[in-house]
C-alpha cells in the first residue's frame, strides 16, 4: 500500500465551500481510479489530498491527467490560494486515527527542514496536538589531520552551543508567528537514534521530518536521517518533501 498526499493554501473567505466539497466526499469512485482510498483533509487554510493505493505512482499520474476524473477536482479550484505541492510521503500511518496529542518535529535549519516544520505545525494546529520541536546536535567534532600524508584524523567532545540551538530557534519563531506554543527540544548524538528515542519517550503520535529529495511523484530520493527515522520508527512518520506539483495537476 503507497500514500502520496498532495497540499494546497485554502483562499481567505473559502472556508464554508471547502467544508461543504469535503462533507460531499471524492470526487470520484476511488476503486474507478485503481485507489483503495482518496482522503481530504481540511485545516484552518490547508488542504490535504490523500490517495491511497497500490502501484500508486504509475496510477496517480494516470489518474490527474485524465480529463474526466481531473475535471472532478475543479470545483476545487477557486478555492485554492496557490499552486498545490507533493509535499510529502506517509509511513505507517493509519488516516483512520484522527485523534493525535504531540507532533514531534525535527528540524536542522535546512530549507527543507523549514517546510517540515511549517507543514508540522499547521497539521499540530490542525488536530489540537502538541508540536515538540527538535534538533540533534553531533556528540564528537572530528579534526582535521595535523600536517601532510595520511594521518589519521582526531576527535574530541562537542560541546554544545548557540550554533546548535538556532535551528530551534528559528522553527520556534515560525510558531511564535502562528500563534502556536511549541516544546523545544535539543538532543545529541546519531540523529535517527535519538529522533526515534526521543519519539518514543514521549509517546509522540506522528514524527515529522524533511527530505533533502528531489523530483516529483517518480524518482523521489529521501535524504539519510528520513530515510533511517521510517526504517527504525515504529510509530507513523511524515516526510515533508515541498516540491512543487506542475501547474493543473491534482486540482
Amino acid at each position: 500500500m503507497e500514500r502520496v498526499a498532495v497540499t494546497v493554501r485554502l483562499r481567505s473567505g473559502c472556508e464554508e465551500r471547502a467544508v461543504a466539497l469535503v462533507e460531499a466526499g471524492p470526487p470520484f469512485d476511488p476503486a474507478r481510479g485503481g485507489l483503495t482510498r482518496h482522503s481530504v483533509f481540511l485545516g484552518s487554510d490547508l488542504v490535504v489530498f490523500v490517495f491511497e493505493g497500490d502501484r500508486l505512482r504509475s496510477r496517480l499520474s494516470a489518474l490527474i491527467n485524465d480529463p474526466v476524473r481531473a475535471g472532478a477536482f475543479a470545483a476545487w479550484g477557486p478555492l485554492l490560494a496557490d499552486r498545490p505541492r507533493l509535499a510529502h510521503e506517509t509511513y505507517h500511518w493509519d488516516c483512520k486515527e484522527a485523534t493525535m496529542k504531540k507532533i514531534l518535529i525535527a528540524t536542522d535549519g535546512s530549507a527543507s527542514s523549514h517546510e517540515a516544520v511549517e507543514f508540522g505545525l499547521d497539521l499540530a494546529a490542525e488536530r489540537g496536538a502538541e508540536p515538540v520541536l527538535v534538533h540533534v546536535a553531533p556528540v564528537m567534532d572530528v579534526l582535521p589531520p595535523a600536517g601532510f600524508g595520511f594521518a589519521t584524523p582526531g576527535a574530541v567532545h562537542h560541546e554544545l552551543n548557540e550554533h546548535d540551538r538556532a535551528p530551534l530557534d528559528q522553527a520556534a519563531e515560525i510558531a511564535a508567528l502562528r500563534g502556536i506554543d511549541a516544546k523545544t527540544e535539543l538532543l545529541a548524538g546519531d540523529a535517527v537514534d535519538e529522533i526515534v528515542a526521543y519519539a518514543d519517550s514521549i509517546d509522540a503520535d506522528l514524527i515529522v521530518v524533511g527530505s533533502r529529495g528531489h523530483g516529483a511523484i517518480a524518482g523521489a530520493l529521501l535524504g539519510s536521517v528520513s530515510t533511517g527515522v521510517l526504517h527504525e520508527a515504529r510509530r507513523p512518520v511524515l516526510v515533508v518533501r515541498g516540491t512543487e506539483v506542475r501547474a493543473g495537476a491534482a486540482v
